[in-house]
């Protein structure tokens, strides 16, 4: 005796298995498939060590990889199906995946939206290795007189009696680094007042705050006198 075929009320479709009253097609097209806000792997610049199951470690596997698996496990779908394979096809904060799962002995496709990031920082090792703790960086630069804006300048971040961890003498001015990044800003703003600069900020991750669960970061303060 054969089995009743049947119809999918969303495509017309002729099929014998329906899931949740769709064919296969339709059914994966719905958002069964849960995932996490996001998923990231930080990656180390210097020595391409990847931070995993708290360590810092390099191989076998690739950072895409740890990633690929971490995403996978941690997919929710409908309990009557049973992943295959999980294939992030984009990375980054608009990422894709694809993934394959079976049910009723169907096997279905999908591709889902997610944050799927490999972050790129300076693990504590090569951090300690590049010889200058710091949270904060001045960059002084004058095409005029840099030697005499490098010592005006230094007055208004010695003010604060700060800890001045290095200063690099460079052409046209100064790096002064600090460890103290509120600090460097307040000065920052005393010089840019005094001296009619422009200012530019960025910032650049250099750890992990384990404490915090959040990234370390290093604020770099551009001061170019006009």
């Amino acid at each position: 005796m054969s089995i009743k075929s049947r119809f999918c009320p969303e495509c017309g479709e002729k099929t014998n298995i329906l899931m949740e009253s769709l064919c296969g097609s339709c059914y994966s097209n719905k958002p069964t498939v849960r995932l996490p806000k996001q998923k990231n792997v930080l990656f180390c610049v210097k020595c391409e060590q990847v931070f995993n199951k708290g360590f810092w470690m390099k191989g076998p596997n690739s950072a895409e990889e740890i990633l690929e698996e971490r995403v996978k496990n941690s997919l929710v779908l409908p309990p009557e199906e049973k992943i295959i394979s999980a294939k992030i096809l984009e990375f980054g904060k608009e990422g894709i995946l694809k993934v394959v799962s079976k049910r009723k002995g169907e096997k279905l496709i999908r591709e889902v939206e997610g944050k799927f990031e490999i972050k790129k920082y300076c693990c504590p090792a090569c951090s300690r290795e590049s010889g200058v703790d710091y949270l904060a960086k001045l960059q002084l630069r004058s095409t005029k007189n840099p030697q005499k804006f490098v010592e005006e300048s230094l007055k208004y971040v010695k003010f604060s009696n700060p800890k001045i961890a290095k200063v690099d003498n460079v052409l046209h001015g100064a790096d002064i680094y600090l460890v103290n990044a509120q600090i460097a800003r307040q000065a920052a703003r005393r010089i840019k007042k005094q001296f009619d600069c422009s200012i530019k900020s960025s910032y650049r991750n250099y750890g992990w705050d384990k404490e915090k669960d959040r990234p370390k970061r290093r604020i770099t303060i551009l001061l170019k006198q006009k």
